[in-house]
């Protein structure tokens, strides 16, 4: 028995548990100065104009939504601190629905070069942790009074971040690869040197300073800024539903040597249809749910609750959550294999630390953090292929549904550590997996389920989705049509085409995406990966691609479709005349 803070605290090995929480709390005060804005240089001279004009005309609540779009691209950095910064924690910001954000009037500006309407902004809101939380964090605000100003360079306008500079700006070191796509890009910015150049050519930078300034607490503040229930003294997964709510669908190719093959995440090689989501869990209590370092000697490796994963290269945790969609015999179900870590501060109170010691080595998740699996991570998905659309159904996510997560006390031997029971489950060679002891505390699964309703079109993708940010640019990814259906050409061959719009003041995107002859479709393909993309005015427009060279033994070529859409989002589509040139 240990006493910290004034907690009475029963320590093993490996498992503490407090008898009564009386953790002294701590305000931090964040703030942030910024310009945010959208770039006029992607849209055709012809109409920029008439953009400027109805960005200048935008209503308040567009900008303060660009606003926190930019601000997302600091949590990256702010949330896996300590990688950049050895001597420092984590020092994440405050819940998004705690964010204040005042917006000036837009206006046009110019930055490195790039043509813009933009606001200026503030944004405010406050930190609520407990005192003992922020020495780790950052050693500056453990006084009152005390500051530090984390520096950064952001994208003046934060949207197709990806289709403007590539993977400059991207970190996915700890994710598998092509886990980036142009949805998640707030995930994976980093401002690194190279970031910044790409940000200068291709964006416009704002240089930014997010302060951090620790206040004397007040009750009413700290009342103001709560939030999240974590004063269950044993861990407690809930299942976020509004995670699922962002649900995607794209088109992968999936080679005989993916990964998702080996892992069993997808139905077959080829061209696949995927629905892919996020699944957000929480921990809502005042104890981590710690599972410990994960090496191939420690001792849950050596119970079969972790397995190594030869093509990802490191340990899965198999048992941390299932998926299903669809009901009854359609049902498609999954199992997922991840590491258990925290990527997310849910929730802002005393008893929620600012800084924790959980990643995929040494895996858990702290007391009011969550562990995100977002939308675009490889297998974070299910393989729809074979659904036949439109479809209606549900989608549902299941947190530990194998017990293998101990949401209760666990049983400990007389060093205190973790001891474990056999489970019906086996590993590939047939030996048991066990997991941990544990006394579940009552209703311990009441809120591990989640569902969301998710409809399901017959063909295309999140491409051939309508926008949901206001998106607009001739690179955006939402809000296309298919035009023809699937065409044919030679493999390898130079393919030309002339097209015209009947008038030059609505300009028609048209892209051009791989076909798939196994699918008898086109695959509704995002800007980065389409064979050709071309904006087309009242005159003729010649453009010319290269027709899709075979694949495997079923995809030998030769398919492709045309999706369209206005350059200007908020422009109605009008008609193309397009003509082969044979």
């Amino acid at each position: 028995m240990s006493i910290i803070n004034g907690i009475i605290v029963l320590c093993g090995i490996v498992y503490c548990m407090p008898q009564a929480f009386a953790e002294s709390g701590a305000l931090i005060k964040v703030q942030l100065q910024s310009t945010v804005g959208i770039r006029l240089d992607d849209f055709p001279k012809s109409i920029q104009s008439r953009v400027a004009k109805s960005y200048l005309n935008k209503p308040s609540s567009f900008w303060k939504a660009r606003a926190k779009l930019q601000i997302e691209m600091t949590l990256y950095r702010l949330i896996y601190r300590n990688s950049f910064h050895p001597q420092k924690g984590r020092l994440p910001l405050p819940p998004k629905e705690l964010w204040n954000i005042q917006v000036t009037k837009p206006k046009k500006i110019r930055i490195d070069g790039h043509n813009l309407i933009a606001v200026q902004y503030n944004f405010s809101s406050v930190l609520v942790t407990g005192s003992s939380s922020v020495q780790q964090a950052e050693p500056r605000l453990t006084v009152i009074g005390g500051i530090w100003n984390e520096d950064f360079t952001l994208p003046v306008d934060p949207e197709f971040l990806f289709e403007r500079t590539g993977y400059s700006c991207m970190n996915q070191t700890d994710f598998p690869p092509n886990s980036v796509d142009s949805e998640n890009t707030k995930h994976f910015f980093d401002p690194s040197p190279s970031c910044i150049e790409a940000l200068k050519i291709h964006v416009g930078r704002v240089q930014v300073v997010m302060n951090f300034k620790r206040i004397d607490w007040d009750p009413v503040i700290a009342q103001k800024f709560r939030q999240g229930d974590t004063h269950s003294l044993v861990p407690n997964l809930s299942v976020l539903s509004k995670g699922l709510a962002n649900n995607r669908i794209i088109y992968r190719y999936i080679p005989k040597n993916s990964c998702a093959i080996a892992e069993g995440c997808v139905g077959g090689v080829g061209w696949r249809r995927l629905l892919q989501f996020d699944a957000s869990v929480v921990n809502q209590s005042s104890r981590a749910l710690a599972l410990g370092v994960i090496t191939p000697h420690s001792e849950l490796v050596k119970q079969n609750m972790f397995e190594f994963s030869a093509c990802h290269g490191h340990f899965h945790f198999s048992h941390y959550g299932s998926f299903s969609f669809g009901k009854g015999m359609n049902q498609l179900n999954s199992k997922k294999a991840f590491c258990l870590e925290s990527t997310s501060r849910y929730s802002n109170n005393e008893q929620t630390p600012l800084h924790h010691p959980y990643n995929c080595h040494n895996q858990g998740i702290a007391a009011g953090w969550g562990d995100d699996y977002i939308a675009g991570i490889e297998c974070q998905w299910i393989d729809v292929t074979d659904v036949k659309g439109p479809a209606k159904t549900v989608l549902e996510f299941q947190v530990n549904p194998d017990q293998f997560l101990c949401e209760g006390k666990p049983l400990l031997d007389h060093q205190g550590q973790y001891t474990f029971t056999p489970t019906e489950f086996r590993t590939e060679t047939g030996e048991v997996k066990n997991r941990i002891a544990c006394d579940f505390s009552d209703q311990w699964n009441k809120d591990n389920r989640g569902t969301q309703i998710v409809s399901l079109p017959a063909r295309g993708s999140y491409v051939t989705s309508l926008c949901q940010r206001d998106e607009d640019s001739p690179l955006r990814n939402c809000g296309f049509t298919e035009r023809g259906g699937l065409q044919q050409c030679i493999p390898g061959r130079s393919v030309k085409y002339k097209c015209q719009t009947s008038t030059s003041s609505t300009p028609v995107v048209l892209r051009v995406c791989e076909g798939s002859h196994v699918l008898g479709a086109g695959t509704a393909c995002t800007y980065l990966e389409s064979l050709k993309q071309v904006v087309v005015e009242e005159f003729e427009n010649d453009f010319e691609f290269l027709c899709p060279r075979g694949r495997d033994e079923k995809e030998q070529g030769g398919n492709f479709s045309f999706y369209e859409a206005a350059a200007h989002a908020q422009d109605l589509k009008i008609a193309l005349d397009c003509q082969r040139q044979y």
